[in-house]
C-alpha cells in the first residue's frame, strides 16, 4: 500500500491510504451485516469532499466469529462504490491491467476490454486464472469477481479500471478519465 499510495502522489493525486481496521468488521469472513458501517462511509464521504482520493487496502480485521480476519481491500470497494454512487472504480495493481496469462510468460497478452453479459457473468475468453501462492486475498479471480460486483452491485459505475500503479493510466482513471492502458470492465 505504501508504494501505491507514494506512486499516486508522485503523480500529483491527493492520495489517502484508507485501513480497515478498526472501521471495518467481519463476521465469517464476511462484511458484517453485509454492509460497511456508518463511520466508514461518513469518513470516506469527508475525504472525498475535501479533494481526496481515498485508497481502500486489504488487512486484518476484527472478525466477530473468529477474532481476526484477512479482508481484501476489493471486497469493501464493491461496497463503497454502491453506497457513494461511483461512476468508476479503479483497481490499481502492480502489472498493467489483466492479461491472458501471467504477464511474466512469454506470449501473455494484455486485455483490453472484460464485459459481463446480460446475466452478471464475465466473458473471459482466454483469462488464465493462477493465483500466487502468497497472495491471500484470492489473486486475478477475486479481484475480477469484486470488479464483476461492482458493476453487478452499484448501477451508478459505468466501468471498472484495473491499471498498474504509479502509471498514466492509473492517474488517468483516477481523475475520472478512460485510462489509454490497463483493462476495462463494462456492462455488455
Amino acid at each position: 500500500n505504501k508504494h501505491v499510495i507514494t506512486a499516486l502522489l508522485k503523480e500529483g493525486l491527493p492520495a489517502v491510504s484508507m485501513s480497515p481496521c478498526p472501521f471495518v468488521g467481519t463476521e465469517k469472513k464476511k462484511l458484517r451485516g453485509g454492509r460497511l458501517g456508518s463511520a466508514t462511509l461518513e469518513g470516506t464521504k469527508g475525504l472525498l469532499q475535501r479533494g481526496f482520493v481515498p485508497v481502500v487496502h486489504g488487512d486484518a480485521v476484527l472478525d466477530d466469529a473468529q477474532g481476526v480476519a484477512i479482508l481484501s481491500g476489493d471486497v469493501w470497494m464493491v461496497e463503497l462504490c454502491r453506497e457513494l454512487g461511483a461512476k468508476s472504480a479503479v483497481f490499481v495493481t502492480d502489472v498493467d491491467g489483466v492479461f491472458t496469462k501471467p504477464p511474466s510468460e512469454a506470449g501473455a497478452e494484455l486485455v483490453p476490454e472484460i464485459l459481463l453479459d446480460n446475466k452478471g457473468e464475465l466473458e473471459l475468453r482466454g483469462v488464465s486464472m493462477n493465483t500466487a501462492s502468497h497472495d491471500v486475498t484470492g489473486g486475478l479471480k477475486a479481484k475480477l469477481e469484486s470488479a464483476a460486483d461492482v458493476l453487478r452491485g452499484a448501477p451508478s459505475v459505468e466501468a471498472v479500471y484495473i491499471v498498474r500503479a504509479g502509471s498514466s493510466a492509473a492517474a488517468e482513471a483516477l481523475r475520472g478519465t478512460a485510462p489509454k492502458q490497463g483493462t476495462t470492465l463494462r456492462r455488455r
